[in-house]
């Protein structure tokens, strides 16, 4: 099953060193998820987009989340950051946890064409676990 999340209107980042344990699993039994840390914005251009696709594979559920932007700022890639994405109604969806698997973020940057695009880098930043886009209360 493939589902989008649509519109979305802000993307930050935290270190997932600052995070709760067991984010994943509190999602999974149905307990709310807040997060405390210092959430760093980022500045993006054009519609990102964040794509979670879960399967049954091997008797377990699988999801993974796909979050796509483009941004002017370098980010701090060499970190184990976890992204927060908020859409058009006002909830937010947090990519990474505390424990391992870690979000893989891929950057590619460019330098435009002065008619047509702007500089920027393109950033993708993927997870793979029992559940990768976990709703915050």
């Amino acid at each position: 099953m493939k589902q989008s999340l649509p519109g979305i209107v802000a993307i930050s980042y935290i270190e997932c060193s600052e995070l709760p344990k067991n984010i994943e699993m509190r999602c999974l039994a149905g307990i709310p998820v807040v997060i405390y840390g210092d959430l760093t914005g980022v500045c993006f251009s054009g519609n990102p987009t964040c794509i979670t696709e879960s399967e049954y594979d091997s008797h377990a559920q699988s999801e993974r989340t796909t979050l796509t932007f483009v941004s002017s700022c370098e980010l701090p890639v060499r970190r184990r950051l976890a992204f927060v994405v908020q859409d058009v109604n006002s909830r937010s969806y947090l990519i990474g946890h505390l424990e391992a698997p870690h979000p893989t973020i891929r950057c590619t940057g460019s330098l435009g064409t002065p008619s047509e695009e702007k500089a920027g880098y393109t950033y993708e930043v993927t997870l793979i676990g029992r559940k990768s886009m976990i709703e915050l209360a």
